[in-house]
């Protein structure tokens, strides 16, 4: 009789080597998923400042000489939209009256004549995107965060992160209007 011997091949993973993959990719997406909440947060900040930006100085630019925004209270949406002075990162509902804007993070905003000067109000703000917001918000009077429009203490930019956290975090904060 002839004996032969065959070497034992595996077939396939053992158990423990295939705990050890998903652990190793549950890691890698964890790590994915954590970058891209940062990349969109980042992303939304960046567009809210251009775009408040930007309103302010197609307000300014509009109402240039006058002296004047208009009657305490009025909102400027409508003026702006009609003038074509929204960025293009700005929702516009004409179908509205006034005409409603949304903004990158799906909250409204609001520009409203103060008599003598004006604010951009923004709404559904969190303070993952507050704090950012509140400590670039340079070329403004003043910014403020509160649970209602016009709420919260005006701030003197550049404002100090640690104030801007404390003020963001305040309980139903949602509301940052940016004063010019």
């Amino acid at each position: 009789m002839k004996w032969t011997h065959r070497k034992n091949r595996q077939a396939g993973v053992t158990l423990m080597e295939l705990i050890a993959a998903l652990a190793v990719m549950a890691v890698i997406i964890v790590g994915a998923l954590s970058l891209y909440t940062s990349a969109s947060t980042s992303e939304k900040v960046n567009t809210l400042n251009q775009d408040t930006r930007a309103l302010q100085a197609a307000v300014r630019s509009l109402y240039s000489g006058q002296g004047t925004y208009g009657a305490a209270t009025t909102k400027l949406n409508d003026v702006l939209v009609t003038a074509k002075r929204v960025p293009s990162t700005i929702k516009v509902d004409t179908t509205a009256t006034p005409y409603t804007m949304t903004h990158a993070a799906n909250g409204n905003v609001d520009v409203v004549s103060t008599g003598n000067s004006f604010e951009v109000q923004l709404t559904n703000i969190t303070p993952e995107l507050c704090v950012p917001l509140m400590t670039g918000a340079s070329g403004w009077t003043s910014v403020r965060v509160g649970a209602t429009a016009g709420g919260g203490t005006p701030r003197t930019p550049p404002v100090d992160p640690n104030t801007a956290a404390t003020d963001c975090n305040a309980s139903g904060a949602t509301f940052l209007t940016f004063l010019n």
